[in-house]
C-alpha cells in the first residue's frame, strides 16, 4: 500500500523540484508585449506591421520622412512563405498616442508588439524582431 501510495506522490515531487530548481527558459520578448489594444481601426483579415513615428499622420499628405518603413518592408518580405499574411502600414487611426517604433497588429486591431528604432537599428536586433514575428505567425494560423 506504501509503495502504491509513493509511485502517486513521487511524481508530483519531481514535478515540483523540476519546477523549484530547473525551470525552463522561456517567455522573454525581444520586443515589448502590449496589453491593451491600442488601435481604433476596424478588424482586417491580414496582420500590420505599423511603421509609427510618434508624429500625427495625415490621410491626403503621408510622412514622408519615415525611415521605419523600409524597415518595416524588411521585415515583411523575410517572413517567406507568411509574407501575404502582413501588410505593412504607415498611418492608422490610433487610440491614443504612442511611442515611435514598429508596431505588430493583430487582424482584431490590437497592437500585440513594439518593436523599438533603437532595437532595429542593428542588425541582431532585426533577426531577433524577424524571429520573433515569424513565431506569432507561426503560432496564430487561425488568424489572418
Amino acid at each position: 500500500m506504501i509503495s502504491i501510495l509513493g509511485l502517486c506522490i513521487l511524481p508530483i515531487l519531481l514535478a515540483q523540484a523540476a519546477w523549484q530548481w530547473a525551470r525552463p527558459q522561456g517567455g522573454e520578448s525581444f520586443g515589448q508585449l502590449i496589453a491593451k489594444p491600442v488601435l481604433s481601426a476596424p478588424p482586417q483579415r491580414y496582420w500590420q506591421l505599423l511603421a509609427h513615428t510618434g508624429q500625427a499622420c495625415n490621410a491626403a499628405q503621408p510622412n514622408q520622412a519615415n525611415q521605419l518603413r523600409p524597415v518595416a518592408q524588411q521585415l515583411q518580405r523575410a517572413q517567406g512563405n507568411a509574407q501575404h499574411r502582413i501588410k505593412v502600414a504607415e498611418c492608422l487611426p490610433l487610440a491614443q498616442a504612442l511611442p515611435s517604433g514598429i508596431y505588430l497588429i493583430d487582424p482584431h486591431g490590437n497592437a500585440v508588439l513594439r518593436y523599438s528604432p533603437e532595437q532595429l537599428a542593428q542588425i541582431q536586433g532585426r533577426q531577433a524582431a524577424l524571429r520573433e514575428i515569424g513565431k506569432v505567425l507561426k503560432n496564430n494560423q487561425g488568424l489572418g
